[in-house]
């Protein structure tokens, strides 16, 4: 193959043009279906697709606490998902509650435990952690945590009851295709949900007809908090940006637009960019890159910080509540997805356009009074919150089934 020539350089050329991320896609795809014949791995990768369905077989338990069977993709560092998957196993196992991980394809690598992993990455827990397997153990509620694992859960049948706990709408992470209905199929299996949010509760509801409970979210205490030494910039104000270049939903490329207009009217601004591992990106303005820090690291960064955007296009993260009890003022794009959590009140939100987000961050960095309201609205917000009471209401939904059985008819 000449590549002077060859379709090849001029994909490269697209690459350099339009973008890292779409001309790798589709240098990518260019390269498998012409060059190599390699066809997608259909199996075993979807194979799970065409499992057969079991339903739940068992009797809840009458007495005693919950035997909870969590099927997880897998169980990697900074994933905010499993973050608060594991903060509930902690608090469920403190009430209690029996707790097992049961991983789709395999557990980290090395000597360390997957248990020692999770000490490290998330919080201590007590389950038992291993790879999916036909001798999943008898349980009273089987979770689901994401659209490949509620195909695993639709062909176990030795569960009282099956759940999907449901923090983000998959589907939309995908363009219509394949994997789009993969995901949004789930959502029909008959398991009862357990929502992150009032937004994806309305959607499962209304769109899908299924039956939901709903928790909202908190903040580490012990990680974030306001006091301490914010290290600001001498003279210089500081933004923060949620910046995850591979995550659509994010909306990277937004904010580095919106982010621009800033620095074109306010040049001394500091930004400041997080989420994703330390590397130079080329921006048209000077950034900082700090790189994917430990949580005990994020509450300084944060401190030092004016304002910070963050943005989302399906279910709302978890960062806003974190900068808010840091003192650090939000802002945020508008929409359901997001207004569940955020207000006028707490943070500034604003369209989804780049001149809309760039208002929004140079008024509270121009105007203090207007700032400071902000901050001290989040902060008020976010300490009425309280992750206790919200995996309470986890509970609550795992224990409905086997209480309205203990239920005995009046006589």
């Amino acid at each position: 193959m000449n590549f002077n020539d060859s379709r090849l350089v001029e994909l490269l050329k697209i690459s350099r043009s339009k973008g890292l991320r779409y001309g790798i896609n589709t240098v990518a795809t260019f390269l498998t279906r012409r060059y190599f014949r390699i066809p997608p791995e259909i199996f075993p990768d979807f194979e799970m697709v065409l499992k057969k369905e079991r339903p739940a077989c068992l009797s809840a338990t009458y007495s005693g606490p919950l035997r909870l069977n969590w099927i997880l993709p897998g169980i990697a560092p900074a994933n905010g998902g499993l973050v608060n998957i594991f903060r509930t196993i902690q608090q469920l196992e403190a009430w209690g509650h029996e707790n097992r991980v049961y991983v789709l394809n395999s557990l980290p690598r090395g000597s360390i435990p997957a248990k020692e992993h999770i000490r490290n990455w998330y919080f201590p827990v007590n389950a038992e952690v291993e790879v999916l397997s036909e001798n999943i153990k008898d349980s009273d509620a089987l979770i689901a945590t994401s659209w490949p694992t509620a195909y695993a859960a639709r062909g176990v049948g030795n569960t009282a009851q099956k759940f999907y706990f449901v923090q983000d709408l998959e589907f939309m992470f995908h363009a219509p295709g394949s994997l789009h209905e993969f995901a949004r199929h789930t959502y029909q299996f008959g398991f009862r949900g357990i929502a992150a949010g009032d937004w994806i509760a309305s959607v499962l509801r209304q769109d899908f007809n299924m039956d939901c409970s709903v928790f909202g979210f908190s903040y580490d205490r012990e990680v974030y908090a306001s006091a301490g030494n914010r290290l600001l910039p001498s003279g210089k104000k500081r933004v923060l940006f949620y910046a995850r270049p591979e995550t659509e939903r994010r909306g990277f490329e937004l904010g580095v637009l919106a982010l621009s207009l800033v620095a074109q009217k306010m040049p001394d601004v500091e930004f400041v960019l997080v989420g994703f591992p330390c590397q130079s990106l080329n921006l048209p303005f000077p950034a900082i890159f700090p790189g994917v820090l430990a949580l005990s690291e994020l509450g300084a960064l944060y401190r030092s910080c004016d304002v910070g955007l963050v943005l989302s296009h399906t279910n709302v993260s978890l960062l806003p509540l974190e900068l808010m009890a840091c003192g650090c003022a939000v802002v945020s794009n508008k929409g359901p997805n997001n207004e569940w959590l955020l207000s006028d009140q707490t943070a500034q939100l604003a369209k989804a356009d780049p001149k809309s987000l760039a208002e929004a961050i140079l008024e509270l960095l121009e105007t203090d009074e207007l700032r400071i309201k902000k901050i001290e609205a989040g902060f008020a917000f976010v300490e009425s919150t309280d992750w206790p009471r919200e995996i309470r209401a986890i509970e609550s939904a795992l224990l409905t089934t086997k209480e309205s059985k203990l239920k005995l008819p009046h006589v």
